[in-house]
Formats: structure tokens, sequence, C-alpha cells
């Protein structure tokens, strides 16, 4: 099947999980159908599944592209977590044309768009520290693999971790992925409210995830405060570093400019070094 399959795979999941539970006499967590229930969980993820997973082999297999000095390590891993999207989102519309019976639509448009995007930043972060780990440890996707099957049973696709015991329920909170699926099933289902849900963890886990190395630089200025992102953190953080490196006033330069010399480096901003 190919690429058909990767389309199609969420769709046969869904309807596979929503005929085992119809058989198994269960009412959802939340609403009145299986199917939405578990589109607002299983969608979330297979984003982070297949984008940290599959922006592991960027840099390998597009080896002889890299050939091209135009051509840089990120920019085949950035590619293929773009690939991704667009594939989970074909896959999206799939699910919902093929549901078409029941209520898709969300309840708060913004906090659903909200969720999917910080599922979709935390899958390219950890699709990144994974395309670089990959090149130094032979082990290190086959241990992600295992940490991606744990995942699918513990991050919250069949049930509410707001329903768990307490101990359970402190426990699947340490996950970034259960919170974007929390965070989602807010948007979507009116009336949900999670006391459990810290959207500030989230963004703190990104921040996290690109300094994983040096966790020693996770100080209080790279502490992710209510109402912030981390995208904003990190670039304060890297504005005030070279702006004193440099004895520069970067307070110019735009939050994307400066985040984008983590990889890119100072050569495209040639008056830093002035």
């Amino acid at each position: 099947l190919g690429y058909a399959w990767a389309l199609i795979e969420p769709l046969v999941q869904i309807t596979i999980l929503v005929e085992i539970f119809s058989i198994l006499g269960r009412k959802p967590p939340l609403g009145t159908f299986y199917a939405t229930f578990f589109l607002t969980g299983y969608f979330p993820y297979s984003i982070f599944s297949q984008v940290s997973n599959r922006a592991a082999t960027a840099i390998s297999a597009n080896r002889a592209l890299l050939t091209f000095p135009p051509v840089r390590n990120m920019d085949t891993t950035w590619a293929r977590i773009f690939l991704e999207l667009a594939t989970a989102l074909y896959s999206y519309l799939l699910a919902i044309f093929g549901f078409m019976d029941i209520p898709v639509v969300p309840d708060d448009i913004v906090q659903y768009g909200l969720g999917f995007f910080a599922v979709i930043c935390l899958g390219a972060a950890f699709g990144m520290l994974n395309s670089a780990m990959s090149t130094i440890f032979d082990w290190w996707m086959i241990v992600f693999g295992w940490f991606l099957r744990i995942q699918y049973f513990f991050c919250g696709i069949f049930f509410l971790t707001d329903i768990l015991p307490p101990g359970a329920r402190e426990f699947a909170m340490w996950n970034p992925v259960a919170h974007c699926i929390v965070w989602i099933r807010e948007g979507f289902y009116r009336g949900y409210d999670s006391p459990h849900l810290d959207k500030v963890f989230t963004e703190q886990e990104l921040i996290d995830t690109m300094l994983v190395g040096d966790r020693s630089m996770v100080t209080d200025e790279l502490t992710v405060k209510e109402g912030e992102t981390a995208r904003v953190v990190m670039a304060r953080y890297l504005r005030k570093v070279f702006g004193e490196q440099y004895k520069a006033d970067l307070s110019g330069y735009s939050d994307s400019e400066i985040v984008d010399t983590i990889e890119y480096g100072t050569h495209q901003m040639p008056q830093w070094n002035t």
C-alpha cells in the first residue's frame, strides 16, 4: 500500500478501537461517541509518534543530498517533519469524512488548535533530538521505539487521566503527550475543563528537550512562565547571550531570527561580529 497506508492507518486504528469498545459495551468518558473520543486521543499520539520517529532517519536517508553545500542536516530533518505533518493532516481529513455521521467540530477551535500545535512542536523537538542522537548511538531508536509503544497505552488514548487513581494520575501527568491530549479534548468537548492540565509544563518540556545534553542550562531564565511559550523564552535567552558575546544590540531581530541561529549560525547576521 505504500504511502496510502500512512494515510488510512489512523482511520483503521480508530475504527478497530471503536468496534472493540462497542462490543464490550463501554461508554466513552466524554461525549456520546467513541469515535470522537479516540479521534481526539489517537491523532495527537500519531502525530507525535510519526514526526518524532520518522525524523530520525532524515539525515541517514539523505546522505547523497547532503553533498550539496547549500543543504544542511537540519534542512533534511525539517523537510521530513513537514512531510509527516502533511500526511497527518490528510489522515485527519480522511477520518473526518469517514465519521461524517458524528460531530467532529470542536467547541473551542482556539484551544483545540493550540493543543495540536503543542503536540506538533513536541513531536518536532523529539524528532530533531532523535535525528542527532541516532547518528551517534545505534541503539537510540530501539529504545525510543519501546518508549513509543509505552506511550500508546499510557498517554490517554483510551481513558481520561482525570479519572485515574491519584497515584497513577500523578505518574501519567508527567507525560507531556498526555497534557497535549487533555488540552485538545478541552477544546473539543463543551464543558470539559481538566484541573490537571498544565500548559506551562508542556512548553517547559520543549525547552528541556532543546537542551538535552546540557541540563545545567535550565535556569530561571529558561523557565516558562504562565502565558509564555517555549519559543519566546528561548529567543529571549539567546538574545541576551549573543548580545553579550558579540557586544551588539539584538532587540531589532525577531524571535524566529534569533532561534534560527541555533542551527544556521551567526554568519546569517554578519553585523553581529561588528
